[in-house]
């Protein structure tokens, strides 16, 4: 672990400024997305609840953080599937399995934008696919995604 929390990628080509030491939110996903699977990490952890803290105070700051300068800007605003990237989608999915992020109003604020991008039939509106999958029907740019929406039903699932 990292200043800030969580893990951090060690690439670094934009210099070495102090926020280049802190942990990386990107990094920090991936590595909360492995934990995820084992329940020892997510009924609360000396390993996973300072991670699930540093991507919640990422979701307040919106600061670049880390070697490679993750922020919360535009696009991960936009909702990307499938998850391959740091973006809100994957984001809220990752972070509605551990109970300390559920119970948190930040979480709570991330999930409410998440909802705010559904079409008018509740499913989830990819709008930043994969530039070698944008044109597979699941994961097509402006479409409702029956994939994407499953995943959806998997967060509604772990919010109960």
């Amino acid at each position: 672990m990292h200043e800030g929390g969580g893990w951090r990628c060690s690439f670094s080509k934009f210099g070495r400024g102090p926020e280049t030491e802190c942990s990386n939110p990107g990094a920090t996903l991936y590595v909360l997305d492995v934990l995820r699977h084992f329940e020892e990490f997510r009924e609360g952890s000396s390993i996973a609840d300072p991670a699930v803290e540093s991507l919640l105070n990422h979701w307040v700051t919106r600061t670049p953080t880390g070697p490679c300068h993750w922020g919360i800007g535009t696009q991960f605003l936009q909702i990307e599937y499938p998850f391959l990237r740091y973006n809100i989608f994957y984001f809220v999915y990752i972070l509605s399995f551990f109970p300390l992020a559920r119970n948190d109003t930040r979480f709570q604020q991330a999930f409410a934008a998440l909802c705010s991008k559904l079409d008018e039939e509740g499913r989830i509106v990819v709008e930043r696919p994969h530039r070698s999958l944008g044109k597979l029907n699941f994961c097509a740019k402006g479409r409702g995604s029956d994939a994407a929406t499953r995943r959806l039903i998997e967060i509604q699932n772990n919010l109960m």
